[in-house]
């Protein structure tokens, strides 16, 4: 019994045995691509160890998962692969590891430390034109080889798989996935250009940082997908993967400006402050996290994290609580929501399923730019239905307040025509009574004038009354005549002019008197016009004419070329030396008239006749 019971357990050591030995060793003659890593042994450095320590102290530990994901650590991976090769002929097969993040990779063959393959995003060949690194591996006939791959990276999580495959079927595949890669970047980098130039022409801002958000999801996905490492210069490479928090929270910055704009949250405070301080929290991190010692990749995933989530949850609750367009905002949103969530986790170390569908989230950003992108149809119309219900109750309103409005417009305007009708009688009586005061103090001088004998006296009385004519003229003619507000120039010079040549009475003498009047001014201009034309008509009457006949010229209208009225009065007569020290009273008046009163210039001419020009303005 003992014995069958040795025997049996010897049988069971030996299966076991059998099938891990087996386990840990792969035939590389096999045709399809083999998963390496659950056929290998690895081990974890923490401690910085040379590989022919971690071979003295036997530290490899058989693995069985096809994946191996650490997050964003600064650990050394090692890995022992044993390859066999029992065909009869040399096999040539590559090792590709399945992501084009890792910093530093290196093949060693055996044991041998001194000269191993190098490649990795901060080793890359000048002839690399893959998104994966790989390493060719040969083996001849009957043949067996023990190889150790390091993996380390110093800024980007670790999360690859490591496949046993035929080159010309993998750069084949790799071709494929690069073409697919490339039209999505396309595609994406397409509506980024068309977001920006929409934000300029709507003048919609929430489109232009969407364009930027687009533009920097564009740079970290080049990088993420293994397009950088390939059409980018060594330098630019360097630094690009050196600067995850930088990229990682730029994309933070401007998703949250878009999605505050788009959203409309200055009208929800609480969103609003709740953006804000995201905002702050990735400008922190940028700052802070960027320094030596404090670079720390998992605070800034799970800072992302929250974001995303808190994203969706504002865009259902804006829709929830009116704003219908966040539905395409939710829509667009959903299925870059997954995909950052499956990166994010793939990121912390809990799945490596991006391993598979490394391009998911630039399949979704496609998606959603395409969604939202048809936002202003549905802003257009949402804007339609809304206008409909708006201009129905408008139009309702509108009947309802029609006949009161009416009602309130005919009993205003009733008040106003009496109002206007009372005033424009009131302004008339006042004309009236003004200009029946002139006539009286008219009258009252003509009386006294008749009573006196002495001839300068005499003189000095009957220029007197023309002047005050010349005013009372103007009222007579805002009593005649609708217009209450200016005088008709032509009637009022015209009858002035008739009056003062009856009170010289030259009718008998050869004295013409011509006109060309166009213009109408008001009462006050008007006044002063008939003061200025009656002290230069009367002074022509007296002195210009010494055999009693002429000829007596007055214009008076508005210069086409400039806003400016011209009065010009002229004579035939025989002129006269101006006397620039004169005291005499028309010459005073006329002065304060035209400097003073209206502002204007007088130009005088008197060197064989008289001439007279004024302009001025209103």
């Amino acid at each position: 019994m003992i014995l069958d019971y040795i025997k049996k357990f010897s049988i069971i050591i030996f299966i076991l045995f059998t099938t891990s030995s087996s386990a840990l060793s792969i035939d590389i003659s096999q045709k399809n691509k083999v998963s390496v890593l659950e056929h290998s042994r690895i081990y974890i450095d923490k401690e910085n160890l040379k590989l022919q320590e971690i071979l003295e102290k036997n530290l490899f530990e058989p693995y069985k998962e096809p994946y191996l994901n650490i997050g964003a650590s600064r650990k050394t991976i090692w890995i022992k692969i044993k390859l066999d090769n029992t065909s009869n002929t040399v096999q040539k097969k590559i090792l590709i590891l399945t992501s084009p993040l890792l910093e530093h990779i290196a093949l060693y063959e055996n044991n041998t430390s001194s000269s191993p393959r190098i490649k990795g995003v901060v080793n890359i060949p000048q002839d690399h034109s893959t998104l994966l690194p790989y390493f060719n591996i040969q083996l001849s006939a009957h043949s067996s080889q023990i190889y150790y791959l390091e993996i380390r990276s110093k800024y980007e999580p670790i999360d690859f798989a490591v496949t046993l495959w035929d080159e010309k079927a993998y750069l084949s595949q790799d071709q494929i996935e690069q073409f697919i890669n490339i039209l999505l970047i396309g595609m994406v980098a397409a509506l980024m250009i068309y977001s920006f130039l929409v934000s300029f022409y709507t003048n919609d801002r929430s489109y232009r940082y969407y364009s930027f958000y687009l533009f920097f999801l564009v740079f970290q996905q080049l990088t993420y997908l293994g397009l950088t490492q390939i059409y980018f210069p060594s330098y630019f490479i360097a630094i690009d993967i050196a600067i995850p928090v930088l990229k990682v929270n730029i994309l933070l910055i401007t998703s949250a400006l878009f999605a505050m704009h788009f959203l409309k949250t200055q009208n929800k405070p609480i969103l609003q402050k709740i953006y804000k301080f995201f905002i702050g929290i990735a400008i922190f991190e940028i700052i802070i996290l960027a320094l030596p010692g404090m670079y720390n990749l998992d605070i800034v995933i799970i800072t992302g994290t929250l974001f995303i989530v808190f994203n969706l949850i504002a865009g259902i609750h804006t829709y929830l609580n009116g704003y219908k367009q966040a539905r395409l905002f939710i829509a667009g949103f959903l299925i870059v929501f997954a995909s950052y969530i499956l990166m994010i986790l793939d990121a912390l170390g809990f799945t490596s399923i991006m391993n598979e569908a490394r391009n998911i989230l630039m399949f979704g950003t496609a998606f959603e730019a395409l969604i939202l992108s048809l936002a202003f149809a549905d802003r257009y119309t949402i804007l339609q239905k809304e206008k409909v219900l708006v201009d129905a109750r408008i139009l309702k309103e509108t009947k309802n307040r029609t006949s009161i409005i009416e009602n309130e417009v005919s009993k205003k305007t009733k008040e106003l025509n009496h109002a206007l009708d009372t005033q424009e009688m009131l302004i008339k009586e006042i004309h009236h009574r003004v200009k029946n005061n002139l006539q009286i103090i008219l009258s009252m001088l003509r009386l006294e004038n008749d009573d006196m004998k002495d001839k300068e006296t005499k003189e000095k009385m009957t220029n007197l009354e023309h002047r005050i004519n010349a005013i009372a003229k103007t009222y007579s003619m805002l009593i005649s005549t609708d217009d209450l507000e200016k005088i008709d120039m032509k009637v009022y010079i015209e009858s002035l002019l008739l009056d003062i040549s009856k009170s010289y009475d030259f009718r008998q003498h050869h004295i013409d008197t011509k006109t060309n009047i166009e213009a109408m001014i008001p009462l006050k201009q008007s006044v002063y016009i008939g003061l200025i034309i009656n002290e230069l008509v009367t002074n022509t009457y007296k002195h210009a004419f010494s055999h009693k006949q002429g000829e007596i010229s007055v214009t008076f209208k508005k210069e086409r070329e400039k806003e400016n009225y011209i009065l010009i009065v002229k004579d035939d007569g025989k002129g006269f030396v101006i006397d620039k020290n004169s005291r005499s009273l028309g010459s005073k008046l006329i002065k304060i008239l035209v400097y003073d009163q209206l502002e204007g210039s007088m130009e005088i001419s008197t060197n064989k006749h008289t001439k007279y020009t004024i302009r001025f303005s209103l």
